[in-house]
């Protein structure tokens, strides 16, 4: 998926922990966080049975700038610490976790991150650093999302990450206990399957780089953009229906119709690039549905029936010249002009029922980012809210087309979202005084209330249920 190097100023937490993984030449340096765990012990017992009863509902788990993992309800009670040392009769307000009631001893080498909500909300997948005299120990652990019980599925060989700030790429399968991820390995970007066995490891099914992919709604497939090649499996690893072919298109991730049908993707022919749609039970009777500018990135609306796609005009241009909706069945598309120049989509998001579309807007004369919310109609567009990504959201946001399957930013019932950041000029003069640091933030799409502060953090994903 992922051969990038985003240029970020990391807060301190981030930047320690990355000096000591070594990640892309950056070497070692001292931890300067203390991060307490009371979980470690847990974590290294390979055979321990993490399935969840109970899945968590409109629960927002993230990370705190320390690297430990909380879960939370989305008017800031309930919290729930599911890593981080815990001491008989203390710990944070709210629900505490289960099966951590006894006094844990501190450590000051561990940090989590990139939490992923499995599909049922039992569980999360979450990336974990440990830093040792020895050197560094990067694993991928699965967690009870209750009690923070956890088993490590995967443990990097010497390879690094896969990008700066990201041990793992983590996706869930939208159904079903399977879980997948990217991790760099030895030889290169491979991408693993975890079939959700409690004691068993995940197993690498693909290798290449970039490597970008999409699981189809049942999970019995995989569409996946390796190189120049666009693969269609079914299903995704060992032996089935497996099509090919070479793009020279320039996108990332191939889209999936809900109904897994039809499979979206970009190609060049006749000097010019198209979107174009194809069957997936024959990839070759393909059809071009727009010209799309020099890059682009596009995602189906939840029923089927309009692709969201965002281009640009100059090659190599981090931002999107315009964001269109464009149906499917080949009537005319809807051009948004979300900004205040031309130039200024980075991002977007579709609501989970398909009626809203988030972006983020780039306003270069106040050198910020903003969250914008419009109907799928293009009608009453709501500038929500100001402010700086943290360096993991910079991320995030950088390759949306991919973490939008994995990392919801959207509330179950499409009313907020959740970011991760500090608070822009304009918010701040808008709303007054703000904390220092990255800080989570839940918006009422709406509009009418103020962003609610959680807390600390660096970040913040909502469940799907």
């Amino acid at each position: 998926m992922i051969s990038w190097k985003p240029r970020v100023a990391w807060p301190r937490s981030t930047k320690t922990l990355l000096g000591m993984v070594g990640l892309l030449g950056i070497l070692a340096v001292a931890c300067s966080s203390s991060v307490p765990t009371g979980t470690a012990g847990i974590s290294r017992q390979p055979n321990v049975d993490i399935r969840g009863e109970d899945g968590q509902v409109n629960r927002i788990a993230y990370v705190g700038p320390n690297g430990d993992l909380f879960t939370v309800d989305p008017d800031g009670e309930g919290l729930s610490r599911l890593t981080g040392g815990l001491q008989a009769g203390g710990g944070p307000p709210g629900r505490v976790s289960q099966g951590a009631v006894q006094a844990q001893p501190l450590r000051m080498n561990e940090y989590y991150t990139w939490p992923t909500w499995s599909a049922d909300g039992t569980k999360l997948a979450v990336s974990r650093v440990v830093v040792k005299d020895g050197g560094t120990d990067v694993t991928l652990q699965v967690m009870d999302a209750g009690t923070g019980r956890s088993e490590t599925v995967y443990e990097n060989d010497g390879g690094g990450l896969v990008a700066e700030g990201a041990p793992h790429y983590i996706y869930w399968a939208p159904s079903g206990d399977e879980l997948s991820f990217l991790a760099a390995t030895a030889d290169g970007l491979g991408l693993f399957v975890w079939d959700g066995t409690p004691g068993k490891q995940a197993g690498q099914i693909n290798q290449g780089r970039p490597l970008y992919y999409q699981w189809s709604k049942d999970a019995g497939a995989m569409a996946l953009h390796i190189g120049l090649e666009v693969v269609w499996a079914r299903p995704p690893e060992g032996r089935g229906s497996r099509q090919s072919f070479q793009s020279s298109g320039n996108f990332r991730v191939p889209a999936i119709s809900p109904n897994g049908e039809r499979l979206a993707y970009v190609d060049l022919a006749d000097g010019r690039m198209g979107l174009y749609i194809a069957p997936t039970n024959d990839l070759d009777q393909a059809r071009k549905i727009i010209d799309v500018g020099s890059s682009s990135a596009f995602m189906w609306s939840p029923d089927g029936t309009q692709i969201a796609v965002a281009d640009q005009s100059v090659p190599r241009n981090p931002l999107y010249d315009r964001l269109m909706l464009v149906p499917t069945d080949g009537g005319p598309f809807t051009t948004w002009s979300p900004g205040q120049s031309s130039n200024d989509v980075w991002a977007f998001f579709w609501a989970p029922a398909g009626d809203k579309l988030a972006w983020v807007s780039v306003n270069a004369e106040e050198r910020e980012l903003e969250w914008v919310v419009s109907s799928t109609n293009g009608s009453d567009a709501k500038r929500l809210f100001s402010f700086q990504p943290s360096a993991e959201v910079f991320i995030m946001l950088s390759f949306f087309d991919q973490y939008a399957h994995s990392h919801s930013p959207w509330s179950p019932d499409g009313k907020f979202l959740v970011i991760a950041g500090t608070k822009g000029d304009t918010a701040r003069r808008s709303n007054g005084r703000t904390p220092t640091g990255d800080r989570i933030y839940v918006l009422d799409v709406e509009g009418t209330t103020e962003p609610r502060d959680l807390g600390a953090g660096v970040l913040a994903v909502w469940s799907w249920n």
